[in-house]
């Protein structure tokens, strides 16, 4: 008995620790069962100087026409900008006509003066799943820290914003364009040109802005095509060939984790939040970019447009205009260092930067990627100064898939109790159960007839009771008769 009980009081307390255990639940997860990464291209300038130089009156409406020298002078610390370098702006100090600039749309300035798809994809077509396909047919105008960049099979890419809204981007879900096709898109096959494969234009030394170090090269950002451009990047400078390998493994929590809160399972559901990127599901990368965006809107009451897109249209945010920009250039120091939410020794909370608790996806498929640079080996247009051909695929056709549950549900504890009362007390589950019923039902059943029964026993008593005092009286009637019949014969005698 007193093993049974020490048993099931240590199943009891695992069962209260709600323990996750994390196990392989398979090492050959196809790709073929989840979505391509994301590819985004990025010039080394997201602006080019030469359509700067070529602007008119007509495009710059409700501005006058003497102040397009100040409107040059804006668009060139645009060029090589990304979220954190917002000190590129501090040359607008130096431009006395910036309040005047003030009505200034300049997301769609800055998309006048980029490269098109067409010129950035100029020296050959583009290949996805072996397929030669129109380059500008996969590649679409994407949002990103960089500035205006090109994506290929992206949620958050123009073409797609404008057709999901704010129900796209689950996990697993996919959707249908206008010609069919379904995205984001998959490739059941590994290795070169598997993937996307595409020749990159660079730009010329003429569309590059006086003064702005921006060699010929291009950006590559790798990532979840449900999630809005965010993280690290790639360079690879012209002439090269840039061979991008992906890998990533898939982890998800099975539906009897939810019975936790998310502070206890480490994690959340798609369906249990969202983020401020106008979408009804949650997703980490969301979130951190919605993070980013929130300390813009925090610092200086505005937030970058040409840098976030949103699933939904949010009217109470204000896009940012030329005098905003100087807010962020003096606020930069909170904009470029990322401060992890749990503070240490090390990292005190009155360090100025970024502040995200974004919490890890429940259900997530990593993507990781690793660049390797190739010198062309015979002289073809590889060769020159302005081209770069790049390969996007997986290194391999299978992923490992992890699976994390609970260690003890309720009817794994259920199945516990069990075992332990078969192995200590030679009973079952059942057993507990009749013993149970008899300590409670058929004591109070057993109580209620109890009444009963002593009523009856007490009549019965006085029944039998009568009945011996009328016995006696017949014998001593009897005795009395014999006794007088005896006097009378003695008499006679």
């Amino acid at each position: 008995m007193l093993f049974a009980t020490y048993a099931i009081v240590e199943s009891w307390k695992t069962y209260k620790k709600s323990t996750i255990d994390t196990v392989i639940e398979t090492t050959f997860l196809s790709y073929a069962d989840i979505a391509f990464p994301m590819v985004v291209i990025c010039d080394s300038s997201r602006v080019d100087w030469e359509r700067v130089m070529q602007l008119t009156a007509k495009d710059v409406p409700g501005i006058d026409p003497g102040l397009l020298p100040a409107v040059r002078k804006l668009l060139k610390t645009f060029s090589v900008l990304s979220y954190g370098d917002f000190d590129e702006f501090d040359e607008l100090r130096n431009i006395t006509e910036l309040p005047k600039l003030i009505r200034l749309n300049i997301t769609e300035l800055l998309v006048k003066v980029m490269r098109p798809c067409e010129e950035v994809f100029s020296h050959g077509s583009c290949w996805w799943n072996f397929k030669l396909v129109n380059c500008c047919d996969i590649f679409e105008l994407q949002r990103t820290e960089f500035g205006l960049c090109h994506s290929f099979n992206s949620d958050f890419s123009e073409y797609s914003r404008a057709r999901l809204g704010a129900d796209s981007g689950l996990i697993g879900a996919f959707w249908r364009t206008e010609s069919g096709e379904l995205r984001p898109r998959r490739t059941g096959d590994n290795g070169q040109w598997s993937g996307v494969r595409m020749y990159v234009s660079t730009m010329t030394p003429e569309q590059v802005a006086p003064g702005v170090d921006a060699k010929p090269s291009t950006r590559i950002m790798i990532g979840e095509p449900r999630g809005a451009p965010l993280g690290s990047d790639m360079v690879v400078t012209a002439g090269s060939i840039g061979n991008v390998h992906v890998w990533g493994d898939r982890i998800y929590n099975t539906p009897r984790t939810k019975t936790l809160t998310p502070k206890k399972r480490r994690c959340l559901f798609a369906d249990e939040s969202s983020t401020g990127m106008g979408t009804n599901y949650y997703l980490r990368r969301n979130c951190k970019t919605a993070c980013y965006m929130d300390h813009v809107i925090q610092h200086c009451g505005c937030y970058l447009e040409f840098m976030f897109g949103l699933m939904r249209k949010n009217d109470s945010l204000r896009p940012c205009n030329v005098e905003d920009l100087l807010c962020l250039s003096e606020k930069n120091q909170f904009f470029k260092s990322l401060i992890p939410p749990e503070q240490t020794a090390l990292l005190t909370s009155n360090l100025p930067g970024l502040k995200c608790d974004c919490m890890p996806d429940c259900v997530h498929q990593m993507y990781l990627s690793e660049l390797t640079i190739a010198e062309p080996s015979i002289s073809t247009v590889l060769n020159s100064s302005s081209s770069i051909l790049i390969d996007a695929h997986f290194t391999q056709s299978t992923c490992i898939l992890y699976r994390s549950d609970l260690v003890l549900g309720w009817l794994d504890l259920l199945v516990s109790f069990g075992g332990c009362a078969g192995l200590f007390l030679g009973g079952s589950l059942l057993s507990f159960i009749e013993l149970i019923y008899f300590l409670t039902w058929k004591a109070y059943h057993h109580w209620r007839q109890t009444p009963s029964t002593t009523m009856l026993t007490s009549k019965s008593k006085k029944k039998r009771k009568g009945r011996i005092i009328e016995d006696t009286w017949t014998i001593d009637d009897t005795q009395t008769n014999n006794n007088s019949q005896d006097a009378r014969f003695s008499y006679h005698l």
